[in-house]
């Protein structure tokens, strides 16, 4: 649009055959998906209560603005805490302490995880100790 085409004008035939044909295929969209039917209700549903309408629709940008303010503010008021890599790393070696289902596995996997857990063990201790 910024480098493209020219504003066309609106008595240019070639710009009125590609709106007709847009304008067209809008109308082929709208009458397969149905749009039609509930815009035609939803306009007797407006004409019928229009003060009920506007509730619904005032209520729902409310709403809306009123969810967007509320997660703002939990954005702004949420305070990441910086970890480390010892940090992150102390945090799965405690779930690995804790969370280990050995009761699924065969034993050569048993002694493998607890080679595997005693040599992390052993690199945790050594970084606490530094």
């Amino acid at each position: 649009m910024i480098f493209g085409e020219k504003i066309p004008d609106k008595d240019d035939p070639g710009y009125k055959e590609k709106h007709e044909k847009t304008v067209e295929a809008g109308k082929n969209f709208a009458k397969a998906v149905k749009l039609d039917k509930v815009a035609m209700k939803v306009q007797g549903f407006a004409s019928g209560h229009p003060k009920l309408f506007l509730a619904f629709i005032f209520g729902f940008v409310l709403f809306s603005i009123g969810l967007n303010l509320y997660r703002m503010s939990t954005a702004v008021s949420y305070k990441q805490q910086p970890s480390s890599a010892i940090k992150r790393q102390e945090k799965v070696l405690h779930f690995n302490r804790h969370h280990v289902d050995g009761n699924k596995m065969n034993p050569t996997e048993k002694k493998e995880q607890s080679k595997d857990k005693s040599q992390m063990i052993e690199q945790y201790e050594s970084y606490r100790q530094n």
